[in-house]
């Protein structure tokens, strides 16, 4: 993976070279902005509303514990390795951002249709990032839950990276993580199973639409 960054500067001159890669480059940065800050805005406002408390066989097993500096190192560790490993490889950077902010877009709907209320004995997940951009001094997100954000995230990593042993790497986080995820009760066990399925759901659109339509990145074979 390091080998590959001092070919960095080529990789994405000759991107840049494509007109259809400066296309979606642009596109997909502002589909993604936009999509994080509608997700962000009604996260809040939902915040407030009365949800469903579920009984939870597997959580009912599971007493809780918190992890949230495992799930911060392994969530953020991957995505900073899959990053530098997808520099030198701009057309499926791209394509990953772009399933990125499908995820996005899929789990603000279905937390909007399905709204529950957090599991009992639930530990705050305390992630700085999501403290940075989702949380304010006011309101403290803890009914965005259907799907998991973390689980689906984790996941997507493991798909769009094609190194070898990054990919093991990336696996065995992403076992963790969900694992994780249920004992300190943040999600409920639907919620990252759906995370799973929701990313390789987005992964295999997004690639479908660069391979059967005129749109697609044509610097990539999918």
């Amino acid at each position: 993976m390091i080998n590959q960054l001092p070919t960095i500067p080529q990789a994405w001159s000759r991107a840049w070279s494509s007109r259809s890669f400066r296309n979606q480059f642009a596109l997909t940065l502002l589909l993604f902005v936009g999509v994080s800050l509608h997700q962000f805005h009604f996260l809040r406002l939902w915040q407030l509303r009365p949800g469903i408390q579920v009984n939870d066989l597997i959580l009912n097993f599971l007493p809780p514990h918190d992890f949230s500096m495992p799930i911060f190192f392994f969530e953020y560790s991957t995505m900073l390795m899959v990053f530098i490993f997808l520099l030198p490889i701009p057309e499926r950077l791209i394509k990953g951002i772009q399933m990125f902010a499908l995820i996005l877009f899929a789990r603000t709907v279905t937390i909007y249709l399905f709204p529950l209320e957090p599991p009992r004995d639930m530990i705050f997940l305390n992630d700085p990032m999501a403290s940075f951009f989702l949380h304010t001094k006011d309101i403290v997100v803890t009914k965005d839950l259907f799907f998991s954000g973390h689980v689906s995230a984790i996941t997507l990593l493991f798909l769009v990276t094609t190194d070898r042993w990054l990919k093991k790497y990336a696996a065995v986080a992403a076992i963790l993580v969900s694992g994780m995820i249920m004992c300190q009760h943040v999600h409920y066990s639907m919620d990252v199973l759906f995370g799973t399925l929701i990313s390789y759901a987005a992964y295999k659109l997004v690639f479908y639409f660069h391979t059967q339509t005129k749109y697609g990145l044509e610097l990539e074979e999918a």
